[in-house]
């Protein structure tokens, strides 16, 4: 039988298509296909603010927090139930990160104890908007307002995910997302800031290669390729053409990524809320791009869970452990962390993406509920997906 993965691509004839016309033009650098890339994400948005493409999500985390104006000895206060590009990129930055509690019911930041974590230090908030569930945006928006904070929003797992009617990334302060080859949609590797301030936008521009004011397409467009100059620190973090050919094959189909996973998210819930030793996430996934399924397995019996799902063919994973739990984090200050240890003992991710079969779904719903002993007498995904 073959096993089911908790991730996988979905690239198809399409995508080599995108692939093979970007190889044809010649430039394999960063070009008009990422400018291209840039407007397609802009467009899907729905806002007409300024979209930087970037090589990873963890490269926009960096250079968002530079514009942001984060410098040596800065605070940023963010979650520990999180992945550690936040933290990583907030160490590249020069600043300190500060890690703070996160909610029991949407698994994101925790905004009372945020604030209590603010100090004469503190430069920047980093909410992460878990499984592509909305944290607490309003909130975190407004402890930023009173404390003269600025936002750098991790949307990594939520591309498209809506708050009251308008997509992450349309509004606000500063945004990132990512494209790695799990996500909703991927470029193989690559990310992207999402932003309203050109003078920002530019710096962000010139950061993301070496510093330097004109792109290099365009300097050998006008036969002068030495005509440039160099006017901040930069990293080699731009996005080349070849990534963004995907990124534009994979974006044309976002939508119908989304749906998919949604309906694969719905029958899960569907399937699991009447079983007394689980708790499935708190959104009728409506609004909701969602990059995983976090199933909390309670009572202590998730190690059982993940065994019998192996036995059965049926890979799972836990994301995330904390990061004031890693060494090289260990001695970050951070406040009372109870819900984020208890989380971290009950969460369990299931197989989620854009190319699951119904019958993979089935037997991933089949696995946790025989485990309980309660059975889906109907097949859930067959009949939500026949209602669609």
């Amino acid at each position: 039988m073959e096993r089911i993965p908790v991730f996988a691509p979905h690239i198809g004839v399409d995508t080599l298509k995108h692939v093979t016309d970007a190889l044809d033009v010649g430039w394999l650098g960063m070009g008009a296909t990422t400018k291209e890339f840039e407007e397609r994400i802009q467009a899907f948005l729905e806002t007409d603010r300024i979209v930087v493409a970037t090589n990873t999500g963890t490269s926009a985390l960096h250079i968002a927090l530079i514009a942001a104006g984060v410098k040596p000895g800065d605070e940023v206060i963010v979650p520990s139930f999180d992945y550690v590009a936040d933290h990583q990129a907030i160490r590249l930055a020069g600043g300190v990160p500060v890690m703070c509690d996160i909610r029991d019911d949407n698994l994101g930041i925790d905004v009372e104890k945020a604030e209590s974590l603010i100090s004469e230090k503190t430069k920047v908030i980093i909410p992460l908007h878990f499984a592509g569930i909305p944290c607490d945006q309003a909130g975190v928006y407004a402890i930023a307002k009173k404390h003269g904070l600025r936002v750098v929003e991790d949307a990594m797992h939520g591309f498209g995910t809506r708050i009251d009617g308008r997509r992450i990334g349309s509004y606000g302060d500063i945004c990132t997302y990512s494209f790695d080859p799990v996500k909703i949609i991927t470029s193989i590797d690559g990310g992207c800031v999402v932003l309203q301030s050109e003078q920002e936008a530019e710096h962000l521009q010139r950061m993301r290669f070496l510093g330097v004011n004109k792109e290099t397409s365009l300097r050998y467009k006008n036969k002068r390729s030495w005509d440039y100059d160099v006017l901040c620190d930069g990293f080699r973090y731009h996005l080349t053409n070849i990534m963004a050919s995907i990124g534009v094959s994979q974006i044309k189909r976002a939508e119908e990524f989304i749906s998919t996973r949604q309906a694969v998210c719905r029958a899960y819930s569907e399937a699991f809320s009447a079983i007394d030793g689980v708790r499935v996430p708190a959104t009728d996934f409506k609004d909701v791009s969602p990059f995983i399924y976090s199933l909390r397995v309670l009572d202590g019996r998730r190690e059982a869970l993940i065994a019998h799902m192996d036995a059965r063919g049926i890979d799972v994973g836990i994301h995330f452990i904390p990061v004031h739990k890693h060494t090289h984090f260990a001695d970050c200050r951070r406040g009372d962390m109870s819900v984020t240890d208890k989380v971290v003992e009950e969460v369990l991710t299931l197989p989620l993406h854009s190319r699951m079969a119904p019958e993979a779904v089935e037997r991933v719903i089949d696995g946790v509920t025989s485990f309980f002993g309660a059975s889906a007498a109907v097949p859930v995904y067959a009949r939500r997906t026949a209602a669609v």
